[in-house]
């Protein structure tokens, strides 16, 4: 991805907001900037800051895109961050779908045991 939109689009797609006014509400600010964030960077680092702590997304990633979404926790699992590689280049709602059925599939199946 990108652009800035194209990124901000994607954490608001794949965290599932539909809302940009209970997204504004959440981070103290007016449904508008929300509006103005989404078509243009010009957000305060405050902001920004807090965008991604309230979506649960890489700062560097969604003002640079440099590295991925998920690249400030320090949890995120090999599978979760190998799904957001391979999926990048599928349509953003299909590629969340993906990587949500590959992490559930990982869990699933859980840690390897070693046996053939």
């Amino acid at each position: 991805m990108e652009s800035w939109n194209e990124r901000l689009d994607h954490a608001l797609k794949l965290r599932r907001v539909r809302k940009l006014h209970a997204l504004a509400v959440e981070l103290g600010v007016d449904e508008s900037a929300v509006s103005r964030w989404r078509r243009s960077p010009a957000i305060s680092l405050a902001n920004a800051v807090n965008l991604c702590r309230t979506l649960d997304i890489s700062l560097d990633w969604l003002l640079t895109g440099r590295g991925h979404i998920l690249a400030h926790r320090s949890d995120a699992t090999l599978t979760e961050r190998f799904a957001l590689e391979v999926f990048t280049d599928l349509p953003e709602a299909r590629a969340a779908e993906a990587i949500e059925a590959l992490i559930l599939l990982a869990r699933a199946v859980g840690p390897c045991s070693g046996r053939a």
